[in-house]
């Protein structure tokens, strides 16, 4: 059978979808282009309704026989396919699940394929140097207004061993970049006896010449193991980068969002990090126009946020999703959220250009991670920052480059004279 997946949505997302792709390779099948595919497999999202729209136009588009819709949708909104179920115009169907949605494929075929190319030789030529491990499935915790709970479940870890060992493939194929996903990766190892730290640690052992992007963590999680995450992230191996959601710089709508913590815990933890390493890299989310918020609770945001000075803020405008208890509460009208969600914007845009302007004429250390637009490629320095090298530095090399510009989303670099 050849293959073609199409992935929506968040690094998990993404994560489930290499590793299907991994698996379908194992059982003798054959990734395709869309047009050639026998099956087009479609890894959808279901986190916010103009995500689902889109996704929904695109299985539209895709229908027939040879569509298989996986991901959250099918989980958590199930009814959003049912029009394309009617039609007989779509295959089979599973959720979010990463095992679930390989076993959909397992009867196809149980032996390998002769002749199937071998994993290492098919990352030749490849865009990225970049893996992604999903190192737990689901969420203990219960906001309101999110869906992917339903969709993914309650908290379900990865093993220790299984997770190292997904990292130490990746590597051996040559991935440079590993990172490690997971709706709360601070949570990870909650159910199981162990925690991030330790995961941290075992994994910075692994032979290899890589770095370690730690995934979106919950403040409320984080706060349980600050110390030991410091302690394991001074390793080279781990990017000094922190992504962190607040929602809201109001305590009163967290307390609404079902969120638990306070916004001062997220500044404390972010005061915590910087003590430790000067120039980490800092990124948030926040949802604007959630039901209740007025123009108080949005100015503390705005106030969080200038406090906080994030290098970058992911901004929502809040969406109501079927089946959540938030979905009972007004929702305010969308200029409203418009016109907040413009200011923020402004306001974490002037804070990533002042912060980035600092590297102009500095000279960085950085990993070249994946092919650029035209004769460029781009590149991450230890915090995480996002270089543009104008030049050829060969992918999944480490290089010196020189910044000579700047704007709020990335670095501008030219090669530096010693290239390792």
């Amino acid at each position: 059978m050849k293959f073609y997946i199409e992935t929506y949505g968040c690094a998990a997302n993404f994560g489930n979808s290499q590793e299907l792709r991994a698996a379908l390779i194992e059982m003798g099948h054959q990734p395709a282009s869309e047009r050639d595919a026998d099956a087009v497999i479609v890894n959808t999202c279901a986190v916010t309704e103009k995500t689902e729209r889109k996704i929904i136009r695109r299985l539209v588009e895709l229908q027939g026989t040879r569509l298989v819709v996986v991901g959250c949708l099918p989980s958590a909104l199930p009814g959003s396919l049912r029009q394309i179920e009617r039609r007989g115009c779509m295959g089979p169907v599973c959720g979010a699940r990463a095992k679930g949605i390989i076993d959909l494929f397992v009867p196809a075929a149980r032996q390998r394929a002769a002749g199937t190319q071998p994993e290492a030789d098919r990352l030749d030529g490849r865009q990225d140097s970049c893996g992604i491990v999903n190192i737990a499935e689901g969420c203990n915790g219960s906001c309101s207004y999110c869906i992917v709970r339903r969709a993914r479940g309650r908290l379900t870890s990865r093993s220790l061993g299984e997770v190292v060992e997904a990292v130490r493939k990746l590597v051996r194929f040559g991935i440079v970049e590993v990172q490690l996903t997971a709706q709360d990766t601070a949570a990870y190892g909650s159910d199981i006896g162990t925690n991030l730290p330790t995961l941290l640690g075992m994994v910075a052992q692994v032979p290899g010449d890589f770095m370690v992007r730690l995934g979106m963590m919950n403040p409320d999680s984080a706060l349980l193991i600050q110390r030991e995450l410091i302690e394991a992230m001074h390793s080279p191996k781990i990017y000094r980068f922190l992504h962190m959601p607040v929602q809201s710089g109001s305590d009163r709508v967290l307390k609404r969002m079902g969120r638990r913590y306070l916004a001062s815990d997220l500044l404390d933890i972010a005061g915590a990090f910087r003590a430790s390493f000067r120039e980490i890299s800092i990124s948030t989310d926040v949802i604007v126009g959630f039901p209740g918020e007025n123009d108080d609770d949005f100015n503390e945001t705005m106030g969080l946020i200038s406090h906080l000075q994030p290098d970058k803020v992911n901004i929502t405008r809040f969406s109501r999703r079927p089946g959540t208890a938030a979905a009972r509460l007004y929702d305010m009208p969308d200029r409203i959220k418009k016109d907040r969600s413009r200011l923020l914007t402004r306001l974490w845009l002037e804070t990533a250009a002042r912060r980035n302007r600092r590297y102009e004429g500095r000279t960085l250390e950085a990993l070249v991670t994946e092919c650029g637009r035209g004769k460029t490629m781009k590149a991450r320095s230890a915090n995480y920052a996002g270089i543009v090298i104008y030049g050829a530095p060969r992918l999944g090399s480490v290089c010196k480059v020189d910044i000579v510009g700047s704007n709020p989303f990335y670095l501008k670099g030219i090669l530096a004279p010693e290239i390792r």
